[in-house]
């Protein structure tokens, strides 16, 4: 009897104990209205200020473009380009610590999973800088000079040019020249066809450039300080192509025509030399200072034979075009024609012909072993920011990494995993990187040699034309 009464208190006792849990489960598990109350007052909750990732894996990187694509990560993504070149990758991750941590136990609590983890850490620690910097790399060019290849239509009879010796051009700065052609002022175009035009006749001449009209105003007031204000702006020596062109900005269309004026200043300039002197004038107007271009004309070569005026007039009437002929003919010269830009320029072309010797010095309008290396240099230079990124994202990934680890967050056969993950997209980002930098060398090599083709086929094209 006593055997079975043990049985039936063990019994009873189970009973009683199973009913407290469950009226204390009971207790504890809130009802519909108060989880209606608990959502409406999320302040009342544990805040959760983590930023969420979404998991899942990210395919390897294999092209540029993938790379242009990565997602930002979350933690740095407010990480400028500079801040993220010239900040230490270890000041930046120990100020992600924390946070890092976290994510990492969420992470980690999702999934065990080597492929995903090694995507959920590109998506918390990579750059968000790439597309940046590889487009800067990937619109480089090269900054060689084109070269000027005028092409002649006309030789003369004996198959060379004649002696320019010593050049001065002539640039008429009047307010005339401020009008327009062809929707371009008329001063611009001036400009850049004296630039060309001294380009070439440079290469053998000792060159000088006086603008004329631009001072003063085309007031009446301001006739006098106009009509002298002629100026040597490039003086007469050696061509040096920048500072020609440079000289070019320093004035701008103003006032008087002072033709007489400027070509008297030019036989000024001359009378202690000898040999070939030639003057070239680019105007697009009569004399308005009162002066006699044409008797200066005549003074300028007056006892010698191998001094000249040659004249451009750009898009001028009739009464001009009489006068500036006239003043061609008495310096012994030529007068041309040009209506627009393209007839400037091509009255320059149709009159020249390289001599033997332009011919010999054409082969340096080529770019040199010396400018190529130094265009390697600068792309280089801007490419190299895109290894530095790779650099500095593996850097937080190993400092990832190292915490994982460290709290034994994965077995150590999932953490190798990870790793070589981790160490192959690294390796993937180099290699495109490393491609990258081949094609822009070839790029620059193939612009650079384009020229080089350019300018040979010119020279061989103007030797035909000289012994022909």
């Amino acid at each position: 009897m006593r055997y079975y009464f043990l049985i039936l208190m063990t019994g009873l006792l189970f009973i009683v104990a199973s009913c407290s849990e469950d009226n204390q489960t009971k207790v504890e598990e809130p009802n519909d209205d108060e989880k209606q109350v608990a959502d409406e007052n999320p302040e009342d909750r544990e805040s959760d200020t983590t930023m969420k990732v979404e998991i899942g894996a990210l395919a390897a990187t294999e092209i540029l473009e993938d790379i242009k694509d990565q997602p930002t990560g979350i933690l740095v993504n407010d990480l400028t380009l500079d801040n993220e070149l010239s900040t230490d990758s270890k000041d930046v991750m120990e100020s992600l610590n924390e946070e890092l941590h976290e994510q990492l136990v969420n992470i980690l609590n999702e999934t065990k999973e080597p492929e995903v983890i090694e995507s959920a850490l590109i998506k918390l620690l990579g750059s968000p800088n790439y597309k940046e910097v590889i487009e800067i790399a990937e619109d480089f060019q090269p900054d060689f000079e084109d070269p000027y290849l005028p092409n002649p239509k006309r030789v003369s009879e004996s198959g060379n040019s004649e002696e320019i010796g010593q050049a001065i051009i002539l640039l008429d700065a009047s307010s005339s020249m401020l009008l327009s052609v062809d929707g371009e002022v008329k001063m611009n175009i001036a400009k850049d066809a004296v630039l060309r035009f001294a380009d070439v006749i440079g290469q053998e001449s000792e060159v000088s450039l006086v603008v004329y009209g631009h001072k003063g105003s085309e007031d009446n007031s301001d006739k006098k300080i106009s009509c002298e204000g002629i100026e040597e702006i490039y003086p007469m020596g050696a061509y040096n192509s920048e500072a020609f062109e440079d000289s070019l900005s320093t004035f701008d269309s103003k006032g008087w025509t002072p033709l007489a004026g400027a070509i008297n200043k030019a036989t000024e300039m001359i009378a202690e030399l000898e040999g070939a002197v030639t003057v070239y004038i680019v105007s697009d107007g009569v004399e308005t200072c009162d002066g006699d271009p044409i008797q200066a004309a005549k003074d300028f070569v007056m006892n010698h034979e191998d001094r000249s005026v040659n004249i451009i007039g750009f898009n001028v009437d009739k009464k001009a075009e009489d006068q500036l002929t006239a003043v061609s003919e008495a310096g012994n010269g030529k007068y041309y024609s040009a209506n627009n830009a393209e007839e400037i320029q091509e009255t320059i072309e149709y009159e020249w012909l390289p001599s033997m010797g332009e011919l010999a010095w054409a082969h340096m309008k080529a770019p040199g072993p010396w400018e190529i290396l130094a265009e390697y240099d600068k792309y280089r230079e801007e490419h190299k920011r895109i290894r530095q990124l790779i650099d500095k994202e593996k850097d937080r990934l190993d400092a990832a990494m190292n915490m994982i680890i460290e709290e034994e967050m994965v077995t150590l056969e999932t953490y190798r995993e990870i790793e070589e993950l981790v160490s192959s997209r690294y390796s993937s980002k180099m290699d495109i990187s490393r491609d990258l930098e081949s094609q822009k060398i070839k790029e620059i090599d193939d612009i650079a040699n384009d020229i080089k083709d350019r300018v040979f086929q010119w020279i061989e094209e103007m030797e035909e034309l000289v012994y022909d």
